[in-house]
């Protein structure tokens, strides 16, 4: 999947990064929008990421830029999408005293997408996202219940019944407490995947979101290919046709 975009003069573009991400600002919100999306009044502008494959790594991304950046998460929403896979693309409003705020916490919340992104794996059917952090912020505090400072694993995977599978080897492997989980119709919207959020000691973490990635990559297999990052993947059209026919 190419990010390679056309440009465009408007000033409220930022840029764009991987998972068909584009970042843009808006210096001074209208009332009326201000009203409809409940934003509060004392935040003037906002950061806008918003993608059609991804959320840890955009979440992930967005706590490292909010810690570096005066601005705060007001909207994190997760619509159906992984353009035509089965999971979810994601919709982050951040809001901010300033633009200038605004206008960097997007720059640098693209960067880490970028980086972050190739974490997220897909294949002829299936897909996976994972990812580690050894300190939760507040984005991740407010979105995953992710305990502050503390480390935190994402484990995502569809089909749905691939993750619950994924998950109960990656806790079983690793002294590890469930913080947060989502299935197609609990926390997101419909999509056909199930994910886990983990928190505890960071080896422990890390060690049981490489477990779910071992054990979700062999079974999303069965599918096609072994599934790759986003950022390398290539569709094998023979064997899409072969599990089509």
């Amino acid at each position: 999947m190419s990010h390679t975009e056309f440009t465009t003069t408007t000033n409220e573009f930022i840029g764009t990064a991987a998972g068909h991400t584009i970042g843009m600002v808006i210096p001074n919100i209208d009332p009326e929008v201000r009203t409809l999306l409940k934003i509060p009044e004392q935040y003037s502008s906002l950061g806008i990421l918003t993608s059609r494959t991804g959320a840890a790594a955009q979440a992930f991304s967005v706590d490292e830029a909010a810690k570096a950046c005066n601005v705060e998460l007001l909207i994190f929403e997760l619509p159906r999408d992984t353009e035509g896979y089965s999971g979810h693309g994601n919709l982050i409003v951040l809001g901010a005293y300033d633009v200038s705020d605004a206008r960097r916490a997007v720059e640098v919340a693209l960067t880490l997408i970028d980086e972050k992104a190739e974490r997220i794996y897909i294949n002829e059917v299936g897909h996976m996202e994972m990812h580690v952090t050894a300190n939760a912020g507040p984005v991740l505090h407010q979105i995953f219940d992710a305990p502050l400072g503390k480390a935190f694993g994402f484990i995502c995977a569809g089909p749905a019944g691939i993750a619950i599978v994924a998950a109960d080897t990656a806790v079983k492997s690793s002294p590890v407490d469930i913080v947060w989980y989502g299935t197609p119709s609990i926390n997101l919207s419909r999509t056909n995947e199930v994910i886990i959020g983990v928190s505890g000691d960071y080896g422990a973490v890390k060690k049981a979101v490489d477990t779910a990635y071992e054990k979700a990559s062999a079974l999303i297999e069965v599918f096609g290919q072994k599934p790759a990052s986003i950022l390398h993947f290539k569709p094998i059209e023979s064997t899409m046709d072969h599990f089509e026919s």
